[in-house]
């Protein structure tokens, strides 16, 4: 299973994580950098089996990406064994 990990020390903004998903996830050149957009490519394009970690999230990201979280688990529980998702807050 590939693993693919999302450092967030080193994403601060929505289009910081679309540019690291399109290099890390392998998304196709005409992905839009959206919800509606990632939710068909994690479902439908991305190649499979696959395991994403969010590592050193804040309270502060959490909430800030809330939505872009509940699209991978959403995703995971769409695909099952193919796709696992968690995320893990950055330690004080």
């Amino acid at each position: 299973m590939k693993e693919v990990s999302f450092d967030f020390d080193r994403i601060g903004t929505e289009a910081d994580f679309y540019k690291t998903a399109a290099h890390s996830l392998g998304l196709p050149d005409h992905f839009g950098d959206n919800l509606d957009a990632l939710w068909d490519v994690l479902t439908g394009a991305i190649q499979l089996p696959v395991a994403v970690r969010f590592i050193n999230l804040t309270l502060g990201q959490l909430d800030k990406f809330g939505a872009l979280i509940q699209v991978f688990e959403d995703a995971q529980d769409e695909l099952g064994d193919d796709f696992s998702f968690e995320y893990y807050l950055k330690k004080p």
